[in-house]
């Protein structure tokens, strides 16, 4: 009779490797099993939300920058305040160079000898509705000095010998800021290595002339990134007439971001030349069509074809036969429709002196433009409603007497204009039951300036933050 032998000391049984692989397996399908019960419990819908949107908050610090005066007798900086019941004080000025202006609701305050880039920073109470801007002097010139912005769009600059631009690079901060410009031609991209990692010194401001850096002859679009720190950009234009005639210039406001409807507010009257300038970003090839803006329709004119926008590219077109007919019929604007997101100016030479006319901000309850304090004609173009609305249109004189209050209606696809006395320099929008866009308009002997309306800053916004699951 055989016996099995028992396993020696220090000897492993041959049994132990199979209960051993019998648990691993056990193990192998149990966990899976834990693992979907566990994640049953979990509220799902919670867990796949989507990022929640940013919350509102009191606005506590606002900054605006100014660029370089384009003349000696263009030093002043002219600011103000949007929101009611603001008297306080702002800092102006560029890096240690600072001094206190005043700043009151309803009053321009007139800040002299300033011929560099400024910075001007609220605080507290008057942060929320700040406003500047910078003037030409006896040139018919305004900008509304924006806030720096991580990217900016500016169509329709030049860099030849007849047409060029310049764009200034502003840093209110004490840190170095970097940015990079994109170029777009007619044929694509530019290569301009140039311009890719631009470093701005804190408290200074960088001007690059693009004849110089990018020489080119057709019309050119830039998307400024800021990649480190803040930066304002902005843009001076200036062009070249024929024969005797004097070089004029005036500033390209920007563009924040494409759009498949551009709304161009601010023709200035008379004869000249108008040239429509696109500009496509993206992958694909964009069809646009041009309408034109009248205090009675908005119509497609004739001999305006539809425009085919390639990849990265900018295209133009000169409007100034189909607009001359619409131009005494009062047209007042452009609109642009596009089957992609795009940027648009129209630039208008005429009669010796530029101007440009850009989308405006969405004004949905009240937005406010500064004009020159210059005794010319001056008016409020407004279209773009998106129903059947009321608009107040209020001029002041610097010192904040009301001069003039003009309450009208708006219709979808009507256009309107409202006259203000020749002395206006503030100029406030307030629309109810509706949306518009539009632009305040200066225009004489000397020429015409457009400054599309802004709203200003009234809050910040605060991202919402939250523990993820594991």
């Amino acid at each position: 009779m055989s016996h099995s032998a028992p396993p020696a000391p220090g000897r492993r049984s041959a049994r132990a490797p199979k209960r051993r692989l019998e648990v691993t397996v056990l193990l192998a399908v149990l966990l899976p099993l834990l693992a979907l019960g566990a994640l049953a419990l979990v509220d799902q819908g919670a867990a796949t939300d989507p990022v929640e949107p940013p919350t509102r908050t009191e606005l506590t610090r606002a900054t605006l920058v100014c660029p370089t005066a384009p003349a000696e007798d263009a030093r002043e900086v002219a600011i103000t305040s949007a929101t009611e019941d603001v008297d306080g004080t702002v800092q102006v000025g560029l890096g240690e160079t600072q001094e206190p202006a005043d700043l009151a609701s309803g009053r321009v305050t007139f800040v002299p000898d300033q011929p560099d880039a400024v910075a001007i920073l609220g605080e507290d109470d008057t942060a929320p509705g700040l406003v500047a801007a910078r003037f030409g002097g006896t040139e018919p010139a305004a900008l509304s000095c924006p806030a720096p912005m991580p990217v900016t769009w500016f169509t329709g600059v030049g860099a030849g010998a007849g047409h060029t631009s310049v764009l200034e690079l502003i840093n209110p901060d004490a840190g170095t800021a970097i940015a990079n410009i994109t170029v777009y031609g007619r044929s694509g991209i530019v290569e301009a290595e140039r311009l890719r990692g631009i470093s701005v010194p804190g408290g200074t401001s960088v001007r690059l002339d693009l004849a110089t850096l990018v020489p080119r002859r057709d019309e050119l679009a830039l998307q400024v990134a800021t990649v480190r720190g803040r930066i304002g950009a902005v843009v001076q234009d200036r062009f070249d007439g024929i024969g005797s005639a004097e070089p004029t210039a005036d500033w390209l406001p920007d563009q924040p971001e494409p759009s498949t409807s551009n709304l161009l507010m601010g023709l200035a009257p008379g004869a000249g030349r108008r040239t429509l300038v696109i500009a496509n970003g993206g992958d694909d090839e964009v069809r646009a069509d041009v309408k034109v803006v009248t205090r009675r329709s908005v119509f497609v004119p004739e001999g305006v074809p539809e425009l085919r926008v390639a990849p990265h590219s900018v295209q133009r077109i000169a409007i100034s036969s189909a607009l001359e007919a619409a131009l005494k019929g009062g047209a007042n604007g452009l609109l642009v429709d596009a089957t992609g997101p795009v940027t648009a100016t129209v630039r208008s030479y005429v009669e010796g002196d530029l101007s440009h006319a850009v989308p405006s901000d969405l004004v949905e309850s009240s937005a406010t433009a500064l004009l020159p304090d210059i005794r010319e004609e001056k008016s409020v173009q407004l279209a773009g409603a998106t129903g059947q609305g009321v608009v107040t249109v209020v001029a002041r004189s610097a010192s904040g007497e009301e001069l003039d209050r003009t309450e009208t209606e708006i219709s979808p696809d009507l256009g309107v204009s409202v006259k203000v006395p020749a002395d206006t320099v503030l100029v406030t929008v307030t629309v109810a039951r509706t949306t518009v866009s539009g632009a305040a308009m200066m225009a004489g002997e000397d020429g015409a300036a457009v400054v599309p309306l802004t709203v200003p800053a009234s809050n910040g916004l605060v991202p919402a933050v939250r523990p993820g699951l594991p």
